[in-house]
């Protein structure tokens, strides 16, 4: 891997920050497909590459294994994770149920100041121009909101079991093909039709559209595997 493949050179710092950085370059490397899946990660590399030892390649890439964006294969080290469709099928059951308490926490503890963040990205989402949304841009605004509304959730042990599937769900956001205008439209109405319901306290019409939400984004993720029979992560 040449140096121009990843990030710019990291700054040494604390221990603890600068392993923080150096998986955030790695996993930037990964969802943006210049790495790719099945390549492999081979720290000597990675340390010349980031400017670092290679304790810091170390943990970073430990903390990608339980992201589920790295694995471990025998003779071959730690290899970039290849999407599958039984992967897609755990990940989404497991977000399904995950999304599912989230929503009903949230209505039951989100405050005002929760809601800020959750609107703001309603509000940037309809402000992007439409020649300006690219597959990348939708998917980190999904995640940036799903994210916001698991800390509305404001339950500790469900947000972090919600960070151990983030960025696989982003991968699988980045799979789609094309942008067509209903999708937009019907993204931003969802996405405002279920802050509407959390506002309302509404628990069991909230449970019920988060369900259809992501049981409708899953089955648009089955429908593209099983077109293009993907083995590997794609993105752009």
């Amino acid at each position: 891997m040449s140096k121009s493949s990843m990030t710019p050179q990291l700054q040494r710092r604390e221990r603890r920050v600068l392993t923080d950085d150096v998986a955030d370059a790695i996993r930037e490397a990964i969802l943006s497909g210049r790495l790719k899946g099945g390549d492999r990660l081979i720290e000597d590399e990675l340390a010349e590459s980031l400017n670092v030892s290679r304790g810091p390649i170390r943990q970073a890439i430990f903390r990608l294994e339980q992201e589920g964006l790295v694995i471990h294969e025998t003779h071959r080290g730690a290899t970039v994770a290849q999407v599958s469709v039984e992967d897609a099928a755990e990940i989404y059951s497991l977000r399904r149920a995950l999304e599912a308490l989230a929503v009903t926490s949230a209505c039951e503890r989100a405050t005002e100041a929760d809601f800020a963040p959750l609107d703001a990205i309603l509000t940037l989402f309809q402000s992007v121009p439409r020649a300006s949304m690219t597959r990348r841009r939708v998917a980190e605004l999904d995640i940036d909101f799903h994210d916001a509304l698991f800390r509305a959730a404001h339950h500790g042990r469900l947000y972090r079991a919600w960070e151990a599937l983030r960025s696989q769900i982003f991968v699988f956001l980045l799979l789609r093909d094309g942008l067509p205008n209903d999708y937009l439209v019907s993204w931003c109405r969802d996405h405002a039709r279920l802050l509407q319901l959390i506002k309302d306290r509404d628990k069991e019409a909230a449970a019920a559209c988060i369900e259809q939400h992501i049981g409708g984004a899953y089955e648009r993720l089955q429908a593209h595997m099983a077109e293009r029979s993907i083995l590997g992560i794609e993105a752009g």
